[in-house]
């Protein structure tokens, strides 16, 4: 778990955008499972088919601060209730389930599917569909069958479904404003709703979408969609994710970040934080139309994340949440957008300008919906994930390029090349050498490539980039490439370091070059080619450089020089095996030059 500086620090809170759920009801105790659609039935009915009314209901939350209030003491939220029924092909207030027997309905028309829409503060709205349910439903035109969890054995045979959307509202204000806008449309007709109606959703109900979103400084939001930010670390780390699915989109039309997503199914989730269990979009987006006045709330983006099952064609979810599983879906939603946040370097306490805010409103905007208050959903923050692959990755880099000759630098640029997928053939003759050398090249390149079946590969996508990038670098000496990739490597590792406990820098130098400390303590091995410092070679780092780095992240960690391992071992640039006294290599390092990357 991440710890924060101050662990008692406020952490930003986030605001419900769009959510879409079915709810299924049976009403037990009553004589009909299915009283509350007969009682809509009626209503419709009573309002000549419809009707449209403005009223005023209680509020079930802290009204937003933009929202004028008449009475503080029993706030109202002014709305606008819309009743009607679904049609037919033919217009007539119909549906296509068709009715059962025992309802005493025309069998050749189907049964209403009355409607509700209410329009609140703001952009608060929600809309209900409530149709029938019974067991064995038909088509009333074709016959042909129509499930629902009514079919179950465990469930009751009779009730109704009420298909629920809107945005802006609580998961739990749907059922409230639903049952406040029944109230409302009964009274106008001097009718009594009466209670109890619509309180206990049956377990089959659930969420199939939903999102939270907040909305930043446009300055803070390209901490995540630029180029190495959180949303391209994330994608190259859960690419490699064995199993995983997802993508990233980019449209920077108009406006930087006009529309950035990156999507992630359930394995990329628990991937990224341990112990959640649900895929994902992370959108950083503006409106249609970017907005110019940066006085406008909208002149600035929203940051979201959606859980839904397919988004562009890719499985996120396998399926739905429960409805009794609201509350923990909130929490998760909002924990990956505050950890993505903690990750990017941005302040999550909404307190906290931050260095890159703007002028007018600080770190983040508030709107007529997210208010840009601290949250109450208790978050926990995770360690940011990419540190740890990066870590593994750069290693992988150094260790390869230290091994490399000059025709692996070849096969390496060739299959960078061919998008770092090919076959061992094509790749020996495009980098013109024969196989044995392309098989040679393998072994010294260890895990940052792999062989399947005659086709090479990068390990994964983000070590094909990094591997593009320092070989791309690379002018005149193949050193310099060397020179390149710990330079990088220094700097992941240095950065990682920053985030965690000092005592872990010795963990730290062993991740970078493959060390091993083995026989009770004594030996410290090596796991990387270097030249011995007393052979007079041009390399930018040697087996003396390495020890002396190595000493001081052991005495940097809590341990004392004494107990450093007595011998060093090592294989050097041409495979030859040497053993030598930590003291004489690191002696040997003090007389030479100390090399850029290791400082």
């Amino acid at each position: 778990m991440n710890v924060r500086p101050n662990p008692d620090a406020p952490i930003i809170g986030s605001a419900p955008h769009e959510l879409q759920g079915n709810l299924n009801f049976s009403e037990r105790g009553l004589s009909d499972p299915m009283a509350g659609y007969w009682a809509l039935c009626k209503l419709i009915r009573q309002h000549d088919g419809g009707t449209e009314i403005e009223t005023e209901i209680p509020w079930a939350v802290d009204p937003h601060p933009s929202v004028p209030i008449d009475d503080l003491q029993n706030p109202q939220e002014k709305v606008t209730i819309s009743l009607y029924y679904g049609t037919d092909s033919e217009g007539n207030p119909a549906g296509s389930i068709a009715p059962h027997p025992e309802f005493g309905l025309s069998q050749d028309r189907g049964m209403w599917e009355p409607r509700i829409k209410i329009r609140g503060a703001g952009e608060r709205k929600a809309s209900f569909h409530i149709r029938p349910r019974y067991a064995e439903m038909v088509h009333v035109d074709t016959g042909d069958r129509i499930s629902s969890p009514f079919d179950y054995d465990h469930q009751p045979d009779r009730g109704y479904n009420v298909r629920v959307q809107g945005s802006n509202l609580e998961p739990d204000e749907y059922l409230h404003v639903l049952r406040e806008a029944c109230k409302a449309l009964a009274e106008d007709v001097d009718e009594n709703w009466g209670d109890g109606r619509f309180d206990n959703p049956l377990p089959t109900s659930n969420i199939d979408q939903y999102e939270r979103y907040l909305r930043l400084s446009r300055k803070l939001a390209e901490k995540l969609t630029r180029e190495g930010g959180a949303f391209h670390q994330l994608a190259m780390l859960l690419s490699d994710e064995a199993g995983s699915k997802g993508a990233y989109f980019w449209d920077n039309g108009g406006v930087h970040s006009y529309m950035n997503r990156f999507l992630h199914d359930e394995i990329g989730a628990s991937a990224m934080i341990p112990g959640h269990q649900h895929g994902s979009q992370l959108k950083v987006y503006h409106p249609e139309k970017p907005r110019s006045d940066p006085s406008d709330p909208l002149y600035y983006p929203k940051f979201g994340a959606l859980f839904t099952r397919q988004m562009s064609e890719i499985s996120l979810n396998d399926g739905t949440v429960p409805w009794s599983k609201r509350e923990e879906l909130s929490r998760e939603l909002e924990e990956r957008l505050v950890n993505v946040l903690a990750w990017s370097g941005v302040p999550i306490d909404p307190n906290d300008l931050g260095a890159d805010s703007e002028e007018e409103y600080g770190a983040y905007v508030p709107d007529w919906h997210f208010r840009a208050d601290a949250t109450d959903l208790e978050p926990e923050l995770a360690d940011d994930p990419t540190p740890e692959i990066e870590r593994s990755q750069e290693s992988m880099i150094v260790r390869s390029l230290q091994r490399m000759t000059d025709s692996g630098l070849n096969l390496t640029e060739q299959l960078i090349a061919d998008g770092g997928h090919a076959r061992y053939d094509d790749l020996a003759a495009g980098a013109e050498v024969s196989a044995s050398t392309v098989y040679r090249w393998l072994q010294r390149m260890g895990e940052a490539v792999e062989s399947d079946n005659g086709v090479i590969t990068f390990h994964s996508a983000n070590l094909r980039e990094q591997f593009e990038d320092i070989v791309g670098r690379t002018v005149t000496k193949f050193v310099q490439t060397v020179d390149n990739a710990m330079r990088r490597a220094d700097t992941v590792l240095e950065k990682d370091a920053y985030q965690r406990t000092a005592g872990d820098e010795f963990e730290n130098w062993r991740d970078k070059w493959g060390a091993k400390v083995v026989d009770d303590g004594d030996v410290l091995e090596l796991g990387t080619c270097l030249p011995h410092p007393d052979r007079g070679h041009d390399a930018p780092v040697d087996a003396g450089d390495v020890t002396k780095d190595g000493l001081e992240a052991w005495t940097n960690s809590g341990h004392g020089p004494g107990k450093f391992p007595q011998k060093v071992v090592w294989e050097d640039e041409v495979g030859d095996r040497q053993r030598e006294d930590p003291n004489e290599l690191i002696q040997a390092a003090q007389m030479d030059r100390v090399p850029e990357a290791v400082q």
